[in-house]
C-alpha cells in the first residue's frame, strides 16, 4: 500500500499528497469535492478586506485574499452547534436530521445553498428549525471563480 495519493480529473494531475494533505489542503475546487464524506460544502462568495460575503452571510477570512468572486469551502465538521459570541455564524433551515450514533448530520439550506454540518448528537434539532451553527475558520477554503485554484 501507498501513503501517497495523486488526483487526476480529465487525464490532468490536480494533486498529489498525503491523504491528510489533500483532505486538508485540496489544491483546487475538484480535490475538494473528491475527498471526505460527505463532501466539502461549498457556497459562492465574494470577497473584499479580508472577509468572505455569501447571500445570507458575512465570514472573516485568517488572512485577505483581495477582492474576488468565490466558492467558500468548507467541511461539515467545520460547523457547530456551539456559538462563540462574535465569532462566524451560518443560520440553516434544517432539511433532514440524520442521527448516526456518535454523529449527527444536518442537511439545509443556508441562504438559497445546500449545507451539511455535522454536529453533536445531542443537539435538539428537528427538520423544519431554524438553528444557528458556529464557522470554525481555521479550515476554510475559498477558491478562484475563474480557476476554481486554491486561494485560502
Amino acid at each position: 500500500m501507498g501513503d501517497r495519493i495523486a488526483l487526476m480529473y480529465d487525464g490532468v494531475l490536480q494533486q498529489v499528497g498525503t491523504p491528510s494533505e489533500i483532505y486538508d489542503h485540496p489544491a483546487n475546487l475538484f480535490v475538494a469535492g473528491f475527498i471526505g464524506s460527505p463532501s466539502m460544502n461549498f457556497v459562492p462568495v465574494t470577497t473584499s478586506n479580508g472577509t468572505a460575503k455569501g447571500s445570507t452571510f458575512e465570514v472573516q477570512l485568517p488572512k485577505p485574499i483581495g477582492e474576488k468572486k468565490g466558492t467558500l469551502g468548507f467541511r461539515p465538521e467545520a460547523l457547530t452547534d456551539r456559538v462563540v459570541e462574535g465569532g462566524n455564524t451560518l443560520e440553516m433551515k434544517v432539511d433532514v436530521v440524520e442521527r448516526l450514533g456518535s454523529d449527527q448530520y444536518l442537511y439545509g439550506q443556508v441562504g438559497g445553498d445546500q449545507v451539511t454540518a455535522r454536529v453533536d448528537p445531542r443537539m435538539n434539532v428537528a427538520s423544519g428549525d431554524q438553528v444557528r451553527l458556529g464557522l470554525d475558520i481555521r479550515s476554510i477554503h475559498v477558491f478562484d471563480a475563474e480557476t476554481d485554484k486554491a486561494l485560502l
